[in-house]
């Protein structure tokens, strides 16, 4: 059995990927910031409350996120899978030129970028104690910095900067043995992709899991599509 813990599991990618871990022998602590309010993700904790525990997880929130990772310590021995998944889109104010605001700008960048390597660094030592641990950040083709666009400064920045967090991990002697990857999970039909997107979350969540898998110490510091292509930085 692996032990996998998935930051905003409560809808979108976080929530379509503790689903397909069910596929797998796995028991996943399935975070949030709100598990009062996360009614689909308490529905699926109900049907496998042996394998999914609805976990409140603050990102932004030291003692949140110490409170996650004593609860979480208090269950399993080690963590095989950390999956940084949590993350926003941003307002106006970090988006649109002329009505950019620092206050939202380092919002975004907070949550999308500093919170995910503060996470990590939290639940290092339990997934030391893993015969295979693996960090995934749950990136976007938007951080490449050969893919960049106008607008969305505080999302693309964010992205960027989060690649960047994942690449030191990835080399940190203080985190060796442990395999670090960014991956991108394509344009996906959620809230913040919108109905429009090409993927269905099950197209993409079905694919980040078979990569996800089969992740090897070789793939330490890369950064993948989700159907396993490499991503230029």
């Amino acid at each position: 059995m692996q032990n996998i813990l998935i930051t905003g599991a409560n809808r979108g990618i976080g929530f379509e990927l503790t689903r397909q871990f069910l596929k797998d022998d796995s028991q996943i602590f399935a975070t949030c910031r709100a598990p009062v309010r996360a009614n689909v993700l308490n529905d699926l904790a109900r049907e496998q409350p042996d394998r999914v525990t609805a976990l409140q997880l603050d990102v932004n929130n030291k003692a949140s996120i110490e409170g996650a990772l004593a609860a979480v310590a208090g269950k399993i021995d080690a963590l095989d899978l950390l999956i940084n998944n949590a993350g926003i889109g941003g307002d106006e104010g970090g988006r649109i030129m002329g009505k950019l605001t620092a206050t939202e700008v380092s919002h975004v960048m907070a949550t999308n970028a500093v919170a995910p390597l503060i996470v990590t660094q939290a639940f290092r030592d339990l997934l030391k104690k893993s015969d295979n641990p693996r960090v995934v950040m749950i990136s976007s083709g938007m951080g490449s910095l050969q893919r960049a666009g106008g607008s969305s400064y505080a999302y693309r920045m964010s992205k960027a900067a989060m690649n960047m967090a994942a690449r030191v991990l990835a080399f940190d002697s203080a985190m060796a043995g442990i395999t670090t990857i960014t991956v991108n999970p394509g344009w996906v039909q959620t809230d913040m992709g919108g109905p429009s997107a090409s993927l269905k979350p099950e197209t993409s969540g079905s694919a980040l899991r078979a990569l996800i898998n089969r992740l090897t110490p070789a793939d330490n510091g890369r950064f993948f599509q989700y159907d396993g292509s490499e991503l230029p930085w």
